[in-house]
């Protein structure tokens, strides 16, 4: 990538998500074919904020002249991004509702009956410049969570998800984790 400080750049948002054990899929099996991904789109993305939390581990050393000095680290321990959509998917509406598995339409489900509201598996989220190709495609092994309450009122509801990446399941590295920048055209 050349000279990247100097793009302009106006990226669109298009967001996939695969749940655990949907087509095979898993922390050890990301999902290669196409319509997988496409068949999980998370609609219309309006914003997707990256984030990461960090745990600071401040200290002071002595100088040789004498005295003291403070240095600072801090280390990333999460990193996460929340993606707003336009539209209310089945996972916003699973995640609302604590359903523990995906709704089945017609059938009557119980509420809340999920203590710990959460859904993992692959996301795939690819950030689309104005020319039309693809600026990066991130594949993340995730638990996703709804972000914040969602309200009902005069207006589109635009709910927002939390995606958390997992590097690690049961201690074993999660190897399909990637970020990849295509060669621009």
């Amino acid at each position: 990538m050349s000279a990247p400080a100097l793009q302009e750049i106006l990226l669109g948002g298009f967001a996939y998500f695969i749940e655990s054990g949907v087509n095979g899929s898993a922390a050890t099996a990301k999902p290669t074919t196409t319509g997988y991904w496409t068949a999980g789109t998370l609609g219309t993305i309006l914003s997707i904020e990256f984030g990461d939390e960090k745990q600071d581990s401040k200290f002071s050393r002595p100088l040789p002249q004498g005295g003291w000095e403070q240095v600072n680290r801090s280390f990333v321990i999460q990193d996460y991004l929340v993606m707003q959509s336009r539209e209310m998917n089945e996972l916003v509406w699973r995640l609302q509702m604590g359903m523990p598995a995906i709704i089945a339409e017609g059938t009557a489900q119980t509420p809340a009956s999920l203590a710990d509201r959460k859904i993992e598996g692959w996301l795939r989220l690819q950030g689309r410049v104005l020319g039309g190709f693809d600026r990066f495609i991130m594949d993340w092994w995730c638990e996703c969570r709804l972000e914040g309450k969602t309200k009902f009122e005069d207006k589109v509801v635009t709910p927002s998800l939390r995606f958390t990446l997992m590097r690690a399941v049961a201690g074993v590295p999660v190897v399909g984790n990637s970020t990849n920048f295509p060669v621009q055209s």
